[in-house]
């Protein structure tokens, strides 16, 4: 599959909206994805108003949901913005809030997976500590305009878990995914 195809199918995968994937390796600590927002405009941090460029940054990593069991990290070496109002502030990035070492999705994903299966489970299924999940707890709710994407129900690799260890975990995942256990039966709707 030629590069560019593994970046589009990349940028399919993350669905997120307004980056563009440049590359992607596997490293230590996860598989690092090196985006660029798509608008090459810079904009404010704080009131996101269009500025001229003052310089650019190092790299940095943004902690995004765990494709199966491997951490999945946004990296881009963002550039700050003169502001009138703010003065020198790192830019935008539609792919997470100001000041922040998370994805919006992530943040988002994190209170609503911790209120449906626990704090336990959750923190299991998106590979975060306990230090971690209760720093995403705490923080404001960032304010989604579309559920969609969270309500529609995806089950991927179920099968790869191990039953022997975590058999409890799956079958409650499954029965809040309404997926049909091993009665035949089918667990409650995740929207109760």
């Amino acid at each position: 599959m030629e590069s560019q195809g593994v970046n589009e199918l990349l940028e399919r995968v993350l669905g997120l909206e307004g980056l563009s994937v440049l590359g992607a390796s596997l490293q230590h600590h996860g598989l690092e994805i090196q985006v660029r927002p798509q608008l090459t405009a810079r904009r404010c941090g704080i009131c996101n108003d269009f500025w001229r460029g003052y310089d650019q940054l190092p790299m940095r990593r943004w902690r995004h949901l765990s494709l199966e069991r491997t951490p999945v990290w946004l990296s881009y070496a963002t550039r700050r913005v003169k502001c009138p109002n703010h003065g020198v502030r790192v830019e935008r990035v539609p792919w997470a809030t100001h000041g922040s070492f998370f994805t919006t999705e992530l943040e988002q994903m994190m209170p609503w997976l911790s209120h449906r299966l626990g704090r336990p489970a959750t923190c299991r299924m998106l590979g975060l500590s306990w230090h971690t999940a209760e720093r995403l707890l705490h923080r404001p709710v960032v304010l989604m305009p579309d559920l969609k994407r969270i309500e529609e129900r995806y089950v991927i690799g179920a099968n790869t878990l191990s039953l022997r260890c975590h058999s409890q975990d799956l079958a409650t995942v499954m029965a809040r995914l309404e997926v049909p256990g091993m009665n035949g039966t089918v667990g409650p709707s995740l929207a109760c």
